[in-house]
């Protein structure tokens, strides 16, 4: 009887995974759907909005979005956002504990918003002191929630994105890095840039710095959500793919199928 060649059962790299799981478009565009999210949340909120701002056509922050005409999108796609994350199924279950805590903390910030200074915000549904579990809702449990979330997606670039394996060098045989080294040296930029820019913002509200009408928040904020999307689309290899992408890949099955 001949042999059958099967995959070593101790094989469990990311590598071999994507490679031999059927539903590798699948797994990879969950990542990328990740990433995607967070790259277009500040863009799709901050475009034309109605409410006039006096912070240079910006809220203070990303959070003052949910009293705006665009509270809802807020609402939506971080609800989406949560939602990936928590299905989002790592390789260990410290990995799958990270992104289900993100999810939830994820969800929270749109559950638990910030409190608004106003009785009746103009343009938007909700009101000064709204959200699901409005008896939590304040500042610090608004703050939290989003620190728990940036710190976990940190956490995730810095710690398990950068795993090296055997089987996926990071250096090719001439000394030149490989697309897995160069997607490291990104998630290892992601990672401290949102470490980074929470810290920043920690000082900023520590020490309560003033900055006339300048979206200070916003803008460090907005970079911390930017570096998260772009570190997982990375991880879905739309960024630094190994060879040709895996979306051109799976229409070349297809067509070979048809």
């Amino acid at each position: 009887m001949a042999k059958v060649d099967t995959p070593d059962a101790d094989d469990s790299s990311d590598k071999f995974k994507e490679q031999h799981n059927d539903l590798v478009f699948s797994y990879l565009t969950l990542r990328n759907l990740i990433g995607f999210s967070g790259l277009l949340l500040p863009v799709v909120l901050s475009v034309f909005p109605r409410r006039p701002s006096d912070y240079y056509g910006f809220e203070p922050s990303i959070s003052d979005y949910y009293y705006t005409d665009r509270g809802d999108i807020l609402v939506v796609v971080l609800c989406v956002l949560g939602t990936l994350l928590i299905t989002y199924k790592g390789y260990d279950w410290k990995e799958q504990l990270l992104t289900f805590t993100a999810g939830i903390c994820g969800m929270g910030v749109a559950f638990v918003p910030t409190v608004k200074d106003c009785l009746e915000c103009k343009y938007s549904v909700h009101t000064g002191t709204g959200g699901v579990f409005d008896f939590i809702s304040g500042r610090w449990q608004h703050f939290v929630l989003a620190a728990v979330f940036l710190c976990c997606l940190a956490v995730m670039s810095l710690v398990f994105f950068v795993k090296k394996d055997e089987k996926i060098p990071i250096r090719s045989a001439d000394g030149s890095l490989t697309q897995k080294g160069k997607r490291n040296i990104v998630f290892k930029i992601c990672g401290w840039v949102i470490i980074a820019c929470l810290l920043i913002m920690g000082i900023y509200f520590i020490a309560e710095w003033k900055f006339e009408k300048f979206p200070f928040v916003f803008i460090f904020e907005s970079i911390a959500v930017i570096a998260f999307g772009v570190s997982w689309i990375t991880k879905g290899q739309t960024l630094l793919p190994d060879g040709e992408h895996y979306i051109i890949k799976g229409l070349h099955k297809i067509k070979g199928v048809l």
